[in-house]
């Protein structure tokens, strides 16, 4: 069980009934299908985190690879090198604290930031998870181009997506066996109170943005779910 802060009061863990695709190719097909998105809307980071964990299992079993798209109850998130928070800021925005295992240091997530977890076979997809890697950053920056902000600069060093300095997008896998798990969270018209209590991403003098603060426009989640929506299916092809 993934330690967590005490404050906050989870809901009852939920159930999500999800379409199969038929027509898979058999294990260890050399053919490489797109990966199926699923939107998932607004879900508790544990409730994510278990569906994750059973796709991995399913995909690692053979089944398709897929990506689910949603946005989280408010939540700080540790990766596997730590982070720094402000516990009393947290609390007072009932903000949980989840430690994680995947790379990089602290981020928050919630509403307004789209989440993408590609729960995606590397081996069978024939694809290096640096190439997926720079491939799913490539994504979010269409998506940002998609919703009018076309200049995001992709950093391999601080993986994520900036424009002039400032952080709009943060990617991070965690891979086992050859599946990915967790993914991106761009920054679309949430709020930023969450960011200013903790060091994001390890860099205590890094700022952080939106897409509706850069362009200076009220941008709403539905067009980034569509963008996403029409651009994962191609991230093999991406990168």
């Amino acid at each position: 069980m993934l330690p967590v802060f005490p404050w906050v009061s989870y809901p009852p863990v939920m159930t999500f009934e999800l379409p199969v695709t038929p027509g898979l190719p058999p294990e260890g097909s050399a053919k490489r299908l797109p990966p199926r998105t699923v939107r998932l809307g607004r879900v508790t980071y544990l409730d994510a985190l278990r569906l994750q964990e059973e796709a991995r299992d399913a995909v690692l079993a053979g089944g398709e690879d897929r990506c689910y798209l949603l946005e989280h109850d408010p939540v700080v998130t540790l990766g596997k090198r730590g982070g720094l928070v402000d516990e009393a800021a947290l609390k007072r925005l009932s903000t949980a604290v989840v430690q994680t295992d995947r790379g990089g240091f602290a981020t928050w997530h919630g509403p307004g930031q789209l989440v993408v977890y590609p729960i995606i076979d590397t081996l069978r997809a024939r694809v290096g998870v640096r190439r997926l890697v720079r491939a799913l950053g490539t994504i979010m920056q269409g998506v940002a181009a998609d919703l009018g902000v076309n200049d995001l600069i992709y950093d391999d060093e601080r993986p994520g997506v900036y424009r002039n300095g400032k952080k709009v997008g943060s990617l991070g896998l965690h891979l086992s066996r050859g599946v990915t798990m967790h993914g991106f969270a761009l920054n679309i018209c949430n709020d930023l109170e969450g960011f200013r209590a903790i060091v994001p991403c390890g860099f205590a003098d890094l700022e952080v943005s939106t897409l509706s603060r850069e362009s200076r426009r009220e941008l709403t989640m539905e067009a980034a779910y569509e963008s996403a929506e029409r651009r994962l299916p191609h991230v093999f092809e991406t990168g």
